[in-house]
């Protein structure tokens, strides 16, 4: 494999190339050490993992948040790192840093020959749009998830009609999967011509690791593991996996949630609720997910809409069997997980019924799961993707 990325760069001159990353809110991940208690999702995972290897090919720059213990500006490996300040709150935290990054981008833009802006969620493309247009750069946008619904009144209508309007705009849209990419012309009622599909790039083999002590620590050797991994929010559909878990009635099973949000009281209440107190265990933000992953029967993702999780990535490549909402994931029915109807407790159930009660038929799928990203999600695979897409808009410009 490295042969071949090095075949496929030296037949192109793109190091001279200078992209400029937009919308990360965290970079590297780790740096926001309660600074903010609404942890980094799947977005910044995603440029963590991707910057580095694209700093191989071409310079790159990011604009990230500044926390307490981190420089305004450094240079990691290859890649030139700005922070920028921000105002704390759920409804601040994001327009803030985006806004101020604009302002950044206005003089980094001229000064640093930036060539390619790379926006990363609604707000920063919105942005991303105009410093385009200033500065006549080509700007790839790539929406990280497009749900509107989990918003009210007017907020749902006025973020429908952003996404409808700036994404459409972009040299180029990255999506993860073809079915992410239909699912966006669905929503918006568009058909793109500037899609492009690139599965996310991750470490891979981090993901093989076997943990022996794990179970010990949480108090539950001899149990079976349902497990989610991810940010408590609404568009992850937690309350159905909940309900879901307490159809089961199993008393050999526990459910790890691993992850907080702004979701995680309500959560707990539901667990209350539910009876589940002693099956459900929060583990709280963790950046040692791969344990977690090692003790997993069944993995579940219960999303109303979503991009492509990353942890359905990393719990694939650690061979567990996964349950997956029918929302455009680059799953396959019965051969690398088990697909069923989103905001479908009854279903939800069911699919992880299976697997616990079939373990040939977990260790199949689990195997079927690490083939695909295997073959599809190594980081130099997703690098060189976006160096295509790269000189093609390049090209155009």
């Amino acid at each position: 494999m490295l042969n071949n990325t090095k075949l496929y760069f030296s037949s192109i001159d793109l190091f001279s190339m200078k992209v400029l990353i937009l919308g990360s809110k965290e970079y590297p991940m780790g740096t926001n050490q309660g600074d903010d208690p609404i942890p980094s999702g799947g977005m910044e995972t995603y440029v963590q993992d991707l910057a580095p290897e694209l700093s191989k090919h071409c310079k790159v720059v990011i604009i990230t948040r500044k926390f307490k213990r981190t420089k305004r500006y450094e240079i990691l490996g290859n890649v030139e790192v700005y922070r920028v300040p921000w105002i704390k709150g759920k409804y601040f935290r994001n327009p803030s840093f985006n806004f101020v990054s604009f302002f950044v981008s206005l003089v980094l833009i001229p000064s640093k020959g930036i060539d390619i802006i790379y926006s990363h969620g609604l707000i920063s493309t919105v942005f991303g749009l105009i410093l385009s247009r200033i500065w006549g750069k080509p700007l790839i946008g790539r929406p990280a998830g497009f749900s509107t619904s989990q918003y009210p009144f007017p907020v749902n209508k006025i973020l429908w009609r952003l996404n409808r309007l700036v994404f459409p705009k972009c040299k180029k849209i990255v999506f993860h999967s073809e079915g992410e990419l239909k699912g966006f012309e669905r929503e918006f009622g568009v058909k793109l011509r500037n899609g492009a599909v690139i599965l996310t790039g991750f470490p891979v083999d981090k993901f093989l690791v076997k943990d022996k002590e794990l179970k010990r620590e949480l108090g539950i050797k001899g149990k079976k593991v349902v497990t989610f991994v991810g940010r408590f929010v609404p568009v992850k559909g937690l309350p159905y996996l909940l309900e879901a878990f307490a159809l089961l009635k199993r008393k050999d099973t526990v459910l790890l949630l691993v992850g907080d949000g702004p979701e995680k009281e309500n959560l707990k209440k539901l667990v209350e609720r539910l009876g589940l107190k002693d099956k459900v265990i929060f583990t709280g933000f963790r950046l040692d997910t791969e344990r977690f992953y090692s003790v997993t029967d069944v993995f579940v993702i219960s999303s109303e809409s979503e991009g492509l999780p990353t942890s359905l990535l990393e719990a694939m490549a650690a061979k567990n069997a996964c349950v997956v909402t029918d929302i455009g994931l680059p799953v396959k029915n019965m051969e690398t997980g088990i697909v069923v109807p989103p905001k479908n407790p009854e279903a939800i159930a069911e699919g992880i019924r299976i697997l616990l009660e079939n373990p040939k038929l977990r260790e199949k799928i689990g195997k079927k799961a690490r083939e695909f990203v295997e073959r599809n999600c190594y980081p130099w695979i997703a690098a060189k993707k976006h160096m295509e897409v790269f000189r093609e808009v390049s090209a155009e410009s």
